[in-house]
């Protein structure tokens, strides 16, 4: 009777021009549940196991997020990544280590905030290969994900440590969901990827994996965290949230390796038993722990692309302007304290 009164005395309100808000404070047996609705930040990723800490915070940690609400928006080409990051649809974004330097070289307004994993990828050839060193009397084509990738990096380093001819060897830039069909298909003699493709190329019969990445430069930058600046200025708290979770899930991907694969199938693109050997076997394919990149870290990548003339030089600001380590500082202490 009450609230069919006070309905009746807002429509006539209403009616006469005027909007009146009542509070409906102690009128218990109506649904006076308040709804608390958080901001959503969209956070960019392809299907890869770098990304796998995402995979984590999404599925186990996003309902005891208290200032965001997190949307993961999936790519399927970097292109995509870079278009949706300058396009300021993403707040941050998964990406490639020395694809995310060269944004922020060609001036894209960012940061690289945390690491998302080290090592963690494998290098295939063809069954047609019998070992590496068969590329020094051969022109092959070897695909990576992008030019500007560890990737490319790591075919670079191989090649050094062969003595294998650098003009032998035609780089291909392909995503990596063709990269197994484009193998099978002889379209390439092999490629150096993030795990799973290494393993599923050999379980189809078509591939053998000629080196894992700790063999060829341990401990190396994989994926990272870039965020864009006005998300790094202007929304601070949700974004050391963010990196404290996911420096939260790379600690439970080491600590659950079969409940992270299982929870990361849809962003590994692989079955959970697959890439569960490749968080186990070796243990140090794959590592998500002390993802604070230091000094060594930062100009050792630089240094690599002007190797590989991708830069002309070591850019004078590229601790301080390239990265920003203070929230996985901060998120790693706070890890250690509880």
């Amino acid at each position: 009777m009450i609230l069919e009164f006070i309905r009746n005395k807002l429509l006539k309100l209403n009616i006469l021009g005027y909007f009146i808000v009542i509070p409906m404070l102690g009128l218990s047996g109506c649904n006076s549940e308040q709804v608390n609705t958080l901001d959503t930040v969209n956070i960019g990723r392809l299907i890869c196991g770098g990304h796998l800490p995402l995979a984590i915070v999404e599925k186990k940690y996003q309902d005891q997020l208290k200032t965001f609400k997190l949307h993961t928006v999936q790519n399927h080409d970097w292109n995509d990544v870079i278009a949706n990051m300058k396009s300021g649809e993403l707040a941050g974004t998964f990406i490639l280590s020395p694809l995310a330097m060269n944004l922020i070289h060609e001036g894209f307004p960012g940061k690289i905030v945390l690491m998302s994993d080290r090592n963690g990828n494998g290098f295939v050839l063809s069954t047609r290969f019998k070992s590496i060193d068969e590329l020094k009397n051969k022109k092959t084509i070897i695909a990576v994900p992008h030019v500007y990738s560890q990737h490319n990096v790591l075919l670079h380093m191989v090649l050094q440590q062969h003595d294998i001819p650098k003009e032998n060897v035609k780089v291909l830039g392909m995503p990596p969901r063709d990269m197994i069909n484009s193998l099978r298909n002889g379209e390439i003699d092999g490629f150096i990827v993030g795990e799973p493709e290494g393993n599923r190329s050999i379980s189809l019969g078509i591939g053998w994996l000629a080196a894992i990445s700790p063999t060829i430069w341990k401990n190396h930058m994989d994926h990272v965290f870039l965020a864009s600046d006005s998300f790094i200025n202007e929304q601070p708290e949700k974004l050391q949230e963010l990196v404290n979770q996911l420096v939260r899930g790379g600690e439970y991907i080491e600590n659950n390796p079969h409940e992270a694969a299982v929870m990361g199938e849809d962003y590994t693109g692989a079955q959970a038993e697959v890439f569960e050997k490749v968080l186990t076997t070796p243990p140090d394919w794959i590592t998500y722990t002390n993802m604070v990149a230091n000094e060594k870290d930062m100009t050792s990548m630089a240094k690599k692309l002007v190797e590989m003339k991708l830069w002309p030089k070591i850019p004078n600001d590229i601790v301080s302007g390239y990265f920003d380590m203070r929230f996985a500082k901060k998120a790693e202490q706070t890890m250690r304290t509880k």
